[in-house]
């Protein structure tokens, strides 16, 4: 799989030897990020057999291959760290604002399913249609900031709107005229905001293009999507277990039942 090539040390007065190291794989491949722990091992396992102590701290390794490797494991740890922050904290806020958990259960389930499918979709476009081989590492951390934030904003803007209606009148009812009152600021909002990223797109940068794609896909989604007919179905399929564990009104069981 690899070729290693010796290089002449040039700092003999301090015992450094440098090699470098050539795959025969596409250096920045999956398999080949992947080989940089095993390359360390072979290297320390040399000065081991060598009878050099501390070995751990006598082998670096440099490089394209090596950079995304370190960057690989540092994006992970700042997904795994600020992804269920996020959530939590949006979480939090939805409870406080709603007071519901079905509601935030639900409203948090609706961005996070946009996501995955922009991801998904936006993968498609970049691998198949523009001959991508890899979305760039933070990417995903990125775009789920922006989407699950901007979504959440748009998911409270209309549950508002249903919330105050159901108060005087039945709750499909009210998620029809909420939906309505509020779909055309939604929707002008999200055209808006993803023509904005798909600009992205046109720049010669590729992190630039892919996080513009994947966004404004996102964006897409939400506007017509997931605002205008999944929470709504979702919403209307739950019916007053969706206000869990507010209760309605004896007034308004009784405009539910006659409904």
């Amino acid at each position: 799989m690899l070729k290693v090539l010796p290089i002449q040390s040039q700092v003999n007065p301090i015992n450094l030897q440098s090699y470098e190291v050539t795959f025969n794989i596409n250096p920045y491949d999956i398999e080949a990020i992947d080989s940089i722990p095993e390359n360390r091992i072979m290297a320390e396992k040399e000065l081991k057999a060598a009878n050099i102590s501390s070995v751990e701290d006598k082998v670096w390794i440099g490089g394209q291959t090596a950079t995304q490797f370190d960057k690989r494991d540092t994006v992970k740890a700042d997904e795994f760290m600020i992804i269920p922050i996020i959530i939590v904290l949006i979480s939090l806020l939805l409870l406080a604002y709603l007071r519901s958990v079905t509601a935030m259960v639900y409203l948090m389930g609706t961005v996070i399913l946009s996501f995955f499918a922009a991801m998904g979709l936006g993968w498609i476009i970049l691998h198949y249609l523009m001959g991508v081989d890899a979305i760039e590492g933070t990417i995903p951390l990125y775009s789920f900031v922006f989407l699950v934030a901007l979504g959440e904003d748009y998911n409270i803007f209309m549950v508002s709107s249903i919330w105050r209606k159901k108060e005087t009148m039945p709750i499909k009812q009210a998620i029809r005229k909420g939906v309505a009152e509020t779909s055309g600021v939604i929707t002008s909002a999200g055209i808006i905001l993803a023509a904005t990223f798909s600009v992205l797109a046109t720049l010669p940068i590729q992190v630039l293009v892919q996080f513009g794609l994947i966004t404004a896909i996102g964006v897409l989604m939400d506007t017509f999507i997931v605002r205008p007919f999944l929470v709504p179905a979702i919403t209307a399929l739950l019916g007053r277990h969706a206000f869990w564990p507010s209760k309605m009104t004896k007034k308004q069981e009784e405009k539910e039942h006659a409904n």
